[in-house]
């Protein structure tokens, strides 16, 4: 069965370069236009994976995190959020809010073949930059 990806991603670069791998590597990608949009496709048929911007503004990402991890249909599904390497605040209320794996902007570009297809496990793991509890970016090992 192909590996499903939702991401909520409004950046055009970054839709694109996921759209791009995805195809690559065999992963079907969607791209809901809204917060409401992605939750309904999420919670209808859960994807393998999760990829959320942490700087959208359009979806709001901690307040979807939130209602993630609290709808029984897509509390188990994987999320990984990407994120500016200096927003170490951000990506502590993410992990926080329940996103499974924050990565760096450059570590997420650098490792997006891995992470579509790897998901967001410790067994998906690979060596660029993520966050950890307390915010610090680690190497990802």
């Amino acid at each position: 069965m192909t590996r499903r990806v939702v991401a909520a991603v409004e950046d055009l670069l970054f839709k694109s370069k996921i759209m791009e791998t995805a195809n690559s590597i065999g992963v079907e990608a969607s791209f809901p236009r809204s917060p409401k949009k992605f939750l309904a496709v999420a919670a209808e048929s859960p994807p393998d994976l999760l990829v959320l911007d942490l700087n959208s503004s359009r979806f709001e990402p901690l307040k979807l995190l939130g209602e993630l991890k609290s709808d029984e249909a897509t509390r188990g599904v994987p999320v990984v959020g990407y994120l500016s390497h200096v927003q170490k605040d951000l990506a502590v209320a993410a992990r926080e809010m329940g996103c499974d794996r924050v990565v760096a902007r450059s570590a997420f570009t650098k490792d997006l073949p891995k992470i579509l297809a790897g998901g967001a496990s410790d067994a998906g793991r690979t060596g660029g930059a993520e966050f950890g509890a307390e915010g610090e970016v680690g190497d990802g090992a």
